[in-house]
């Protein structure tokens, strides 16, 4: 018989006559069947989230993002913060003092933290797995006839720019600034022409506009400056848009209608879930946006019930990846943690606390960090389920290994005990098993090593819960048979 080994965890081994039967015999049926060697499909090739900056925490920030592993990253960048005074009155002249990149500008509220732009761009670019999409929300008021936000954190207005040249100047010191100095890859930056055009003023009482009385040709001539000076810098860097809050009208229109729709690489949106388990009107959008043939990301999203609260918060979050990724939809979720001011219900979205909150994790920032790291970049491939889960399955083959990912989450309020859990067409007959607790992390909470064809393991999925299985061999293993593992409940 084929030997089972443990590290730690909780392994039964039930080992007698009857699963010497089950060996020679013929296999009973699967709770989860997974064909390792039916595809169906890649998901997104790029998944992330939005972004915080703070200097005096820069190893906390970066030490995140590593761990998380996402390979997409947003970032605000605010003509407000940037240029709040007018550089000169020549907008081809750029007088490089009069755009703040380099200095340390002061996070309010809370007075005790800076943010400098030249930090947070250098950590970016260091990170060579990170694209980078920086985005646009508010003006200074200088460069727009919009009155500025009352009660704003710094002086800000609404778009539309009251000078077009103006403001191509401020995206192409961006992007100079990006390439010749901070010497960041122009093929990993991505740049978002605009931010929620379509959210009208007071209509969310939390967030201040960044639209105002506009028109379609504002939209089509930020948008044509924006690829221009694109182009000026780097020919490589994308122009993604239009980033609409509450629909497709607006980009819709752009592509339909306008000739600067022509120089988008790429088409974004938001949505958050107003309740519930439903992402139907985010998937509508995106199957509207994908008729165009260009990317698709989902660059803001979240649940006004779930937040990224406790477990409720993180069994939303991992039921959302699955959803998004069959869809092939490149997703960012937003934020990657709270932030001091940040307006509610958005701050506890956060995958975790700030430091007001001693920097604490929540389950959902557990979840992405192994969907991220387990499932996202491997092929897709069929998983049968008779109970009620919702698994992904996913595949991976290297030279040295191979590789099986089972997301499963248990959104119910019923455990399901003792599930079975076939694994057809593995290409090899040994391999090691690890389980993760999906909101709990880092390390697995049991290994066992299986053997047989097909590889076959049995476990309990709590109620309320996310498991992750993965099974990981050499390419060059040897046969053996198996024996099956029992995995029985985990509780922390």
């Amino acid at each position: 018989m084929g030997r089972v080994h443990y590290r730690w965890g909780v392994v039964l081994l039930l080992v007698s006559c009857i699963l010497v039967g089950s060996v020679r015999g013929q296999q009973p049926g699967a709770d989860v069947a997974v064909d390792f060697g039916a595809g169906t499909g890649w998901g997104p090739p790029r998944w992330g989230t939005n972004l915080w900056w703070t200097d005096q925490d820069a190893e906390v920030w970066t030490s995140r993002w590593d761990e998380i592993g996402f390979t997409l990253a947003r970032v605000p960048v605010p003509h407000a913060l940037i240029e709040p005074v007018n550089d000169n009155t020549d907008p081809q002249v750029v007088n490089p003092d009069g755009y703040l990149f380099d200095t340390p500008i002061v996070v309010s509220p809370t007075l005790t933290r800076t943010m400098t732009y030249r930090q947070w761009f250098e950590a970016l670019r260091d990170r060579p797995s990170v694209d980078a999409m920086f985005f646009f929300s508010y003006l200074s008021p200088w460069l727009t006839d919009n009155p500025p936000h009352a009660d704003f954190s710094f002086p800000a207005a609404p778009y539309p720019p009251n000078d077009l040249d103006e403001y191509r100047e401020f995206v192409q010191e961006l992007l100079r600034y990006l390439v010749e100095e901070i010497g960041f890859p122009p093929e990993r930056i991505l740049v978002e022409a605009m931010n929620e055009p379509d959210l009208r003023c007071g209509q969310d009482p939390e967030v201040p506009c960044f639209w105002q009385n506009w028109t379609m040709q504002d939209v089509a001539d930020v948008v044509r400056v924006t690829c221009e000076a694109a182009s000026a810098v780097d020919d490589r860097i994308r122009v993604v848009g239009l980033a609409e809050c509450c629909g497709t009208d607006v980009v819709r229109t752009l592509l339909d209608q306008y000739p600067e729709g022509d120089c988008l690489d790429g088409l974004t949106y938001h949505y958050y879930s107003p309740s519930g388990y439903n992402l139907g009107a985010a998937l509508d959008r995106a199957a509207r946006l994908g008729s165009y043939g260009l990317p698709v990301y989902l660059d803001e999203y979240g649940s006004f019930e779930y937040l990224s609260e406790g477990q409720a918060g993180g069994l939303w979050h991992s039921w959302a990846l699955p959803v998004l990724w069959r869809a092939g939809i490149n997703p960012a979720q937003y934020p990657i943690s709270e932030f001091p001011g940040h307006p509610e219900p958005y701050g506890r979205m956060g995958l975790f606390r700030d430091w007001t909150g001693g920097w604490e994790r929540k389950p959902a920032y557990w979840a992405y960090t192994h969907f991220f790291q387990h499932v996202a970049g491997r092929e897709m491939v069929s998983a049968t389920v008779s109970v009620p889960l919702d698994v992904l399955a996913v595949h991976r083959l290297t030279a040295d290994e191979v590789e099986a990912a089972l997301w499963v989450v248990n959104r119910g309020s019923l455990s399901q005990p003792d599930l079975r859990f076939v694994v057809q067409n593995f290409p090899s007959q040994v391999a090691t098993l690890q389980v993760f607790d999906g909101l709990i992390g880092p390390g697995a909470v049991t290994t066992a090593t299986v053997t047989g064809a097909p590889l076959v393991f049995t476990a309990t999925v709590p109620a309320e819960s996310v498991r992750l299985f993965v099974l990981r061999a050499s390419a060059w293993a040897p046969f053996r048979l198996y024996l099956p593992v029992i995995l029985r409940r985990y509780d922390p």
